[in-house]
C-alpha cells in the first residue's frame, strides 16, 4: 500500500502572520463587495436618468411625494430672486475650478403639492461658472428680470462630505461647500419649500455651463476597484500560504 503524505503537515505559519492574515482578509473582501454594491447602485441611477431624461417635462403638481421623482423633467413658471444666490464651491469643469450658481426661484402662482403642501419657491442650479484669478473675487451673476418659464430636472441634493464646515459670510452671493436646503432657507429668511433641487436644462437661456451627470464616477470604475480589492485578497492569501511552507522548510 502506497503511503500518502499529508501536505498540510508542513504548513506552519507563525501566530503573528496568521493574525495579520485573519485581520486583513475580511477587510479586503468586504471592500471588494462594497465596491460591487456601489457599481450596482450607480448603474441603477444611470438607468433611471437615461429613462427620464427623454421624457416630456411636466408640472410640479403631477409629481407624487410617495414616489422617487429624481430626474423627472419639469416646467416651472415664476421669477428668479436675484438677491438670494449661492455659489457651490469646488466645482470643476474641464479641469478648471469654479462654482455652480444656485438661485431661488419664486413660483407664479404658488403651487399646492400633494404630500409637500404649499410651495412658494424652489432652488435652481443654473450650472457652472469659472473662478476668478483671485479667489476672493467672486463671479458677477447678472440679474434676470420678469416672469418666465424654465425647464429642468428635479434632483435630491447630494450628500457631500466636507472636512470642515465653512461659516457663512453674511454677504451675497454666499459661498457654500454643499447643498443643504434647510440651511439655505434659514440664511435667506425663506420658508421651507420643495425638498428637491432643480437642475436647469442645457437649452434653457438662463443656464450657465451645464454638464449634468447622474453620478460623479461611472459604474465601471467601481467595478475596477472591486477587482483590485479581490486581487489584493488573493495575493495576501498566496503570500500567507507561501510564508507558512517557507517557515517549515527553514
Amino acid at each position: 500500500m502506497v503511503e500518502t503524505k499529508d501536505i498540510t503537515a508542513n504548513f506552519r505559519p507563525n501566530w503573528k502572520l496568521t493574525l495579520f492574515y485573519l485581520l486583513f482578509l475580511p477587510l479586503l473582501v468586504g471592500l471588494g463587495f462594497w465596491q460591487l454594491y456601489r457599481a450596482d447602485y450607480k448603474q441603477g441611477l444611470q438607468d433611471l436618468y437615461d429613462q427620464r431624461v427623454v421624457a416630456a417635462p411636466v408640472s410640479l403638481t403631477q409629481l407624487k411625494s410617495t414616489e422617487d421623482v429624481s430626474y423627472h423633467p419639469v416646467k416651472l413658471r415664476g421669477q428668479f430672486d436675484n438677491q438670494h444666490v449661492f455659489l457651490l464651491d469646488n466645482r470643476v469643469y474641464q479641469g478648471r475650478p469654479g462654482y455652480e450658481v444656485i438661485s431661488s426661484f419664486e413660483l407664479v402662482p404658488k403651487l399646492l403639492l400633494a404630500g409637500w403642501g404649499e410651495v412658494e419657491r424652489i432652488w435652481v442650479n443654473r450650472g457652472w461658472v469659472p473662478m476668478q484669478a483671485e479667489r476672493y473675487i467672486l463671479p458677477t451673476i447678472e440679474p434676470i428680470e420678469g416672469v418666465r418659464e424654465i425647464i429642468g430636472q428635479v434632483v435630491l441634493p447630494a450628500e457631500t462630505f466636507v472636512l470642515t464646515e465653512v461659516p457663512l459670510s453674511g454677504q451675497w452671493p454666499e459661498v457654500i461647500q454643499r447643498v443643504e436646503l434647510d440651511r439655505m432657507n434659514n440664511r435667506s429668511g425663506l420658508l421651507p419649500g420643495f425638498p428637491y433641487l432643480l437642475r436647469l436644462a442645457e437649452t434653457d437661456p438662463t443656464s450657465f455651463q451645464v454638464n449634468w451627470q447622474p453620478v460623479n464616477t461611472a459604474p465601471q470604475k467601481s467595478l475596477g476597484y472591486a477587482v483590485q480589492w479581490f486581487l489584493m485578497a488573493l495575493v495576501l492569501t498566496g503570500l500567507f500560504i507561501w510564508a507558512g511552507f517557507k517557515r517549515t522548510d527553514e
